[in-house]
């Protein structure tokens, strides 16, 4: 029998169906199926916090011990994993899941596919830039982040440090829009990153030490992104301050409908400065 079924015949549906409001932090729980059971349909952190467990002990088991099921239970344990590593005095090391470190104010969590719990598909590399075709991405990572740090030993999905604010973030190689709408703190992609890195950035630090897909930068308005390699069409687009460097070329149409910022490469594809109205592209002499 499912926890839900077990709690609606023992409290005859009177508490699953009716969320009882005088429920307080650390109140006992049956496990993680319980808590997703007494929050909201859109969770968000003090909600969590306040149902939560006060010991860390008790809420890395309820971490560790989770299957989500869903979006909604994946936010909730991304929640799970930020207060864990919160109240820890050392790293939190779990598996790669969806919406970890979701909220992260401080403390250090690392991914690793060979940490307790992991599937047998998820195996980290420890090459830098490299992953191998086993290891399982994970979306969401560090998305709302103000501080504290996250390691991805591996390939990182989509949406990375997505709305961070502060604290740092590492992994071997990423997927599309990473660090999107970032306002602080900084990102370390050891490898290669997808597209649309640092859209709508206002803020932090990027370095991507390999390539760069397509329009890195669009709609950037300050901050950093630095770009070891080669980087894809459209940099810079329609951006209106910050900078942007790639150790290599870019592709075509870099610095479209520029309002502002610079831009530096070592060579552009076609029609670069396409209807330009402001900011600057240099082009850096090749090492």
């Amino acid at each position: 029998m499912k926890l839900k079924g077990f709690m609606d015949q023992a409290y005859e549906g009177k508490v699953r169906k009716e969320k009882r409001l005088d429920e307080k932090k650390g109140e006992f729980l049956l496990g993680f199926e319980d808590l997703a059971l007494r929050l909201k349909d859109r969770p968000k952190r003090a909600e969590v916090e306040n149902l939560a467990p006060r010991e860390a002990d008790s809420i890395v088991d309820l971490v560790l011990s989770a299957s989500p099921k869903d979006k909604r239970e994946e936010i909730i344990w991304g929640i799970l994993t930020s207060l864990a590593a919160e109240s820890l005095s050392e790293p939190l090391v779990i598996p790669p899941r969806n919406f970890a470190s979701l909220e992260l104010k401080r403390g250090t969590i690392i991914l690793d596919g060979e940490a307790s719990g992991a599937g047998p598909k998820a195996r980290a590399s420890n090459k830098a830039g490299q992953t191998p075709a086993l290891w399982t991405s994970a979306h969401h990572l560090g998305e709302k982040m103000s501080g504290g740090m996250l390691v991805v030993r591996g390939r990182a999905g989509d949406y990375l440090g997505q709305e961070m604010s502060g604290g740092g973030i590492v992994c071997a190689s990423c997927g599309d829009y990473a660090f999107r709408k970032m306002t602080g703190g900084w990102g370390v992609v050891k490898g290669d990153a997808g597209n649309y890195i640092g859209v709508g950035n206002s803020g932090g630090r990027i370095a991507v030490k390999g390539r760069a897909g397509a329009r890195a930068g669009w709609l950037m308005r300050s901050g950093r992104i630095r770009v070891g390699k080669d980087a894809g069409d459209y940099l810079g687009l329609m951006m209106s301050g910050g900078e942007i460097s790639a150790g290599g070329r870019s592709g075509s149409r870099a610095g479209w409908r520029m309002k502002g910022g610079t831009i530096t490469a070592c060579g552009y594809g076609p029609e670069v400065g396409a209807e330009k109205v402001g900011g600057r592209i240099f082009r850096r002499k090749a090492d």
